[in-house]
């Protein structure tokens, strides 16, 4: 292994299987720092375009909106734990997909000031999701809430995002803490989450989330769900 990965944790490795028969040696790692830079074009380019949350905000329509995202990717990612999928090649090559989680306590949106009003309209998206399950949320100290799972539409359909989310179980019983949660917005995230058998903590329809927030979601599942994973150690 080169010397760039040599200090890059490898999650795991699979393969992925596509419909003409070939098969795609894959793997799951840390990114190294010098992948960094491409970890946040990565996520520029396909969570904001088509995550439905993000689309809902219209982030992408506006390129003002799209530079502060990045502003505030840049610095997020500082205290997120990252994971990409790429090949399963001696270098880290093109990144097909990345998993991003947080370790929090308390979720708070209000300490990162906000210019752009589609930004504004992503913060309070996610102070709406907040508010709907914090009387859920009392059971659980710390946890990892999940930041998005993405995949190069180029790879989908070849595990890659329910190999990300047996990760983060992966994680949550490594660091010992009560459960790993996300709000899946899309219906290939619900599937991955309840293939690895996934609880449902809360679930809402996109129109009425979209009444009490201002938006309109475009193409989204029958209902948004907060799902979770419990650590086997509780």
């Amino acid at each position: 292994m080169s010397p760039n990965n040599q200090s890059c944790r490898v999650w795991s490795r699979f393969e992925g299987h596509r419909k003409n028969g070939s098969v795609l040696k894959l793997r799951i790692q840390e990114p190294p720092s010098t992948a960094q830079e491409r970890v946040l074009d990565f996520v520029a380019k396909y969570f904001v375009t088509e995550e439905t949350f993000q689309k809902a905000a219209g982030i992408y329509s506006n390129p003002d909106a799209i530079v502060e995202y990045r502003e505030i990717l840049h610095e997020v990612l500082k205290s997120w734990v990252v994971v990409i999928c790429c090949e399963d090649t001696e270098e880290v090559g093109e990144i097909l997909g990345v998993s991003a989680i947080e370790m929090v306590e308390d979720k708070s949106f209000g300490e990162i000031p906000i210019q752009t009003k589609e930004l504004q309209n992503l913060i309070r998206i996610m102070i709406e999701c907040e508010k709907l399950v914090k009387p859920l949320m009392k059971g659980f100290a710390v946890h990892h809430d999940g930041r998005g799972i993405t995949v190069h539409p180029d790879y989908r359909g070849l595990g890659i995002a329910s190999e990300f989310v047996k990760i983060r179980r992966l994680m949550v019983n490594e660091q010992n803490v009560s459960m790993s949660c996300a709000w899946m917005t899309s219906y290939g995230s619900q599937r991955a989450a309840e293939k690895d058998n996934w609880e449902t903590l809360f679930e809402i329809a996109p129109e009425e989330l979209g009444q009490k927030c201002g938006v309109v979601f475009k193409d989204p599942p029958l209902t948004f769900k907060l799902m979770f994973v419990r650590s086997s150690k509780q």
